[in-house]
């Protein structure tokens, strides 16, 4: 009896926590923080511009940030400028776009302008690039965190343009993309 009330107790636990991040990937899906674009990636943002700058994450350094302090991550999947992550997978990892009018997203703190691009999305809008990286934000962070370090193949953008792929996060590693 003892261990299957542990069962049922980790069970119960696990299914908290999944609930969880669900609930929050949904929440965060129609915020402002991933821009305006249409497509039904995300909610219709206020116009104006999008401005990326940086901070120091701990166990990463200097990475990007949008202008509400969360990290910005690129997916390892995408190469050659394909978006690989549409559908559940702008969900939980919704991509940075640019309001509808507005041609650029504006460098801020640390941030070397040339490097910015856009991407047109498969599934609506335009994707704010840098260094050649489509840009993404996690719903499972909030500002000054880096938690989808690694997770699924996402990780941190440094203003260098270049990937935290080797570096420590404080989330699991990799996995399939939904």
């Amino acid at each position: 009896m003892h261990t299957t009330s542990r069962a049922l107790a980790r069970s119960v636990g696990i299914a908290s926590v999944a609930t969880l991040l669900i609930l929050t990937a949904c929440a965060k899906s129609t915020t402002s923080n991933a821009g305006a674009g249409g497509g039904g990636v995300t909610s219709p943002a206020p116009a104006g511009p999008v401005t990326v700058s940086t901070t120091s994450v701990a166990g990463l350094g200097s990475v990007l940030v949008d202008s509400d302090g969360l990290t910005l991550y690129y997916d390892d999947a995408e190469s050659g400028g394909s978006i690989a992550c549409t559908g559940s997978c702008a969900s939980v990892w919704p991509p940075l776009l640019l309001p509808s009018g507005v041609s650029a997203a504006m460098a801020g703190s640390g941030v070397d302008a040339s490097k910015f691009g856009t991407i047109d999305r498969p599934d609506g809008g335009t994707q704010v690039t840098y260094g050649g990286m489509p840009l993404y934000l996690f719903t499972g962070d909030t500002a000054g965190q880096a938690t989808g370090q690694g997770f699924e193949g996402f990780f941190a953008v440094t203003a260098a343009g270049a990937g935290t792929a080797g570096a420590s996060g404080s989330a699991g590693s990799g996995g399939s993309h939904y």
